[in-house]
């Protein structure tokens, strides 16, 4: 469509100076006379009573080019447009992708936490009948998260009896991560 319409303009653009041209001098070619008035004639015989300038034809070159280059423009939006739609689709498809793993992976971190939870709930319940000195000796081993959440299992006066006889200095650190736990949001559990 954009190729018709810039023809018509270099075809409007070569015959409008001829036609004005023709009729400022006082021998017009025949031809010119035959054209209808208003509109442009591709006749070849009109445009050989005329003699374009350097200026004209350049001009006319120039929107020649001007109209190759808005074409290949043109082209060029046209394939950058269908690669968009093509990465969008791609990338709909990716987060629909993304979308189902996390659904996935919620609900195995669900079904984990219950089982941590139950096999926690358990090793309190066994770390509690044990004495103390002899649950100590075990949890002194343990990481120090495990500790604290076998011990928060605990009832209070079992998780006390441990806490007595456990290492002081991993007493001392289950005590601040309890305190930490605790702790009301905005206030330091840990004092300088």
């Amino acid at each position: 469509m954009t190729r018709g319409l810039w023809g018509g303009l270099v075809i409007v653009a070569l015959a409008v100076p001829a036609l004005v041209w023709a009729s400022s001098e006082p021998e017009a070619p025949k031809a010119a006379e035959e054209a209808p008035e208003g509109l442009p004639s591709e006749d070849p015989q009109l445009r050989q009573g005329r003699v374009f300038s350097a200026t004209e034809v350049q001009v006319l070159l120039d929107l020649d080019q001007h109209r190759i280059e808005m074409e290949r423009r043109e082209q060029a939006l046209q394939l950058r447009e269908k690669l968009v739609d093509l990465m969008e689709q791609r990338l709909n498809g990716r987060v629909a992708e993304l979308k189902a793993l996390q659904a996935e992976l919620e609900t195995l971190l669900g079904n984990m936490s219950g089982k941590d939870d139950k096999e926690l709930d358990q090793l309190a319940m066994m770390y509690g009948n044990m004495k103390p000195a002899a649950a100590a000796g075990v949890l002194n081993r343990l990481d120090n998260t495990i500790v604290l959440d076998v011990l928060v299992r605990m009832p209070a006066k079992k998780s006390g009896k441990l806490m007595e006889v456990l290492d002081p200095a991993k007493t001392r650190v289950i005590s601040e991560m309890m305190a930490a736990r605790t702790s009301p949001p905005g206030v330091s559990a840990t004092t300088p």
